[in-house]
């Protein structure tokens, strides 16, 4: 049974359920804050974007989940709240390919309040806006980092996407503008986003993101991410991106990450060591630290 009273226990909020702007920013918030992104069930399984089962998940089970899972949660949420709220499609940047995903790799919510289109974004694996920002062009500044929106007309990287999109990019702590991804206004269904997840995780797809481990939280003051082996932190200001060095670090990681979720972090560190514990080179783990561009963080630190 889907109960708001026990998804506001569950992520912490203890406000009014009204559809107004406050209410919007503060339960985006909460949310972002208390529910991990995490691809555990993607590892090997199915996800299934279903309102109850993920309603169990979430809430009953106290887990996390991927941003098709959190959003299709949380847009129910928002619903049964009051708001007028749409799926939207977005195509994932990826920097090391210099492309987009070809099919849809992330999903974020509109919401229509007070004659506006609010943009909510409440799971991602990287930093992202956590709080509504209006559907307009420009500079914006959240968490001490900075996003804009801009048009792209012409873009590439997506099948079957028609006409122009408009991208979410963030200024990273060099000053450069790199792209998270981009998005096209038109409203979206539940079922093409299923058949994304299906089509990610069939033979015909040369992404290897649903066999990704990837693990990530969001602090008020930064972000931490496991992808795989790399570790990914990031504050205003100041981010790296190094390998994890042992068991024993993913493990301290991955606790940190997992915080007040104690099976989410045991299944999380199982997974991590039979994947990469025995390839990880002892003389790397003996590594002096990182240069001073990537600096050696410690879990305790966060």
């Amino acid at each position: 049974m889907f109960r708001l009273d026990a998804y506001a226990q569950r992520i912490g909020y203890s406000g009014p359920l009204t559809p107004t702007l406050t209410v919007l920013r503060d339960i985006c918030r909460a949310h972002a804050l208390s529910v991990p992104f995490e691809s555990l069930d993607a590892i090997g399984g199915r996800l299934l974007l279903q309102d109850d089962s993920l309603f169990d998940k979430v809430v009953t089970d106290r887990r996390g989940g991927a941003c098709f899972e959190n959003h299709t949660l949380f847009q129910r949420v928002l619903r049964e709240i009051g708001f007028e709220v749409s799926f939207l499609g977005a195509y994932m940047w990826r920097p090391h390919h210099n492309e987009y995903s070809r099919v849809f790799a992330h999903m974020l919510l509109k919401v229509r309040l007070e004659e506006t289109d609010w943009l909510v974004d409440v799971s991602f694996s990287h930093d992202t806006f956590i709080e509504p920002v209006p559907h307009a062009y420009g500079e914006f500044e959240q968490r001490g980092w900075h996003f804009r929106i801009v048009s792209a007309p012409g873009v590439t990287g997506g099948e079957g996407v028609e006409g122009d999109c408009d991208v979410v990019e963030r200024r990273g702590a060099d000053g450069q503008w790199v792209p998270l991804y981009k998005f096209a206004d038109e409203p979206r269904e539940v079922r093409e986003f299923q058949e994304c997840l299906d089509y990610l995780s069939g033979p015909d797809s040369r992404s290897q993101i649903m066999n990704t481990l990837i693990c990530a939280r969001t602090l008020p003051e930064g972000k931490l991410t496991v992808i795989n082996d790399l570790l990914i932190t990031s504050r205003p200001g100041e981010e790296s991106v190094r390998r994890l060095r042992n068991a024993e670090e993913a493990s301290d990681f991955l606790d940190r990450i997992f915080e007040g979720h104690a099976p989410l972090s045991a299944r999380a560190r199982r997974i991590w060591r039979e994947r990469f514990s025995e390839d990880t080179d002892p003389a790397q783990a003996a590594e002096p630290a990182p240069a001073p561009d990537t600096p050696a963080v410690a879990a305790s630190d966060w």
